[in-house]
């Protein structure tokens, strides 16, 4: 049996405070999903519906970010009431940074991000990337320091359930069923990652793990070790096998369903996550909206 979401990362949003912060939301003018590319823009909503109630909103914020900095580095929020135009989705994610994205092209690419099961991206090994675990943006120079998520839609099945892995556990089971020297090897060996084509395309170096970040997402390794001048030896080779045994396996995963209207918060340098398979893919009627953000002033 996998690992309930704690308690003590859940937050509960009083009404009265989701009550002002949607009717503030509800105040400013429909934006196009496009239009939130701008950094004014994501200001402008963010100060506008911070208004409605500074104190309650900056309580809110706080109360994230204290949870995010603790182990398993992920917050589940619960009672806010978001608009139809995301703008309180938008306004919250620029409090902790910039919003950002690959360049725009519905429906795969757009900032405020809509997952749906019909347009995920199928895997070689069978299923979907989507459950596998893994890292968001790792085809990129640098890989965002959040992810935020809402639940627009759960479905109806009961599959797509919520998995986050975190990085102690991620260590912890690593050292005892690899040994320390495995830890070391991860540190010491880069991995090679195929960056994104509207990157301009090649190779990334970083490590997997280390002891305060893991990036993680085979495929990316496999279609990077295809260019030219990437290759890893035979005993890394092995080594990136049984981490993902050891990612896949492990019982520290926290396995949960996000409802309708939750939000969830996790640290993208610190947790891997998917989710779990949908018996009917292409008619569920699961919908969340996603959004990168980058917290710092680093590259993509």
């Amino acid at each position: 049996m996998l690992a309930s979401f704690p308690e003590t990362h859940k937050i509960q949003v009083p009404e009265p405070l989701a009550r002002e912060l949607l009717l503030a939301a509800e105040r400013l003018p429909l934006y196009d999903n496009k239009e939130f590319y701008s950094t004014a823009l994501q200001q402008l909503v963010h100060d506008s519906i911070r208004s409605g109630n500074p104190e309650g909103f900056d309580e809110l914020i706080d109360s994230i970010k204290d949870r995010l900095a603790q182990r398993p580095y992920c917050v589940l929020v619960s009672g806010l009431r978001f608009d139809n135009g995301n703008r309180l989705f938008v306004a919250i994610n620029r409090a902790f940074g910039e919003l950002v994205a690959r360049p725009y092209e519905k429906p795969r690419a757009q900032l405020v991000h809509y997952i749906q099961p019909q347009t995920d991206m199928p895997s070689a090994r069978g299923g979907r990337e989507s459950e596998r675990l893994h890292t968001d943006t790792a085809d990129w120079k640098t890989p965002v320091e959040l992810i935020s998520m809402v639940c627009v839609n759960a479905d109806d099945g009961g599959g797509g359930r919520s998995r986050i892995l975190d990085l102690d556990t991620i260590r912890t089971e690593v050292e005892g069923r690899l040994g320390p020297r495995a830890l070391e090897f991860f540190e010491s060996e880069p991995a090679p990652w195929q960056l994104a084509p509207y990157l301009g395309g090649g190779v990334a170096w970083r490590p997997v793990v280390t002891e305060k970040s893991i990036c993680w997402r085979r495929y990316t390794i496999d279609l990077a070790l295809r260019c030219e001048g990437a290759s890893l030896s035979e005993e890394m080779l092995q080594a990136l096998d049984e981490f993902e045994h050891v990612v896949t396996d492990t019982r520290g995963t926290l396995d949960f369903m996000m409802r309708e209207g939750e939000l969830l918060f996790s640290d993208n340098t610190r947790t891997i996550h998917a989710r779990t398979p949908l018996a009917d893919p292409a008619n569920s009627t699961r919908l969340m909206i996603r959004s990168w953000i980058r917290t710092s002033e680093r590259g993509d």
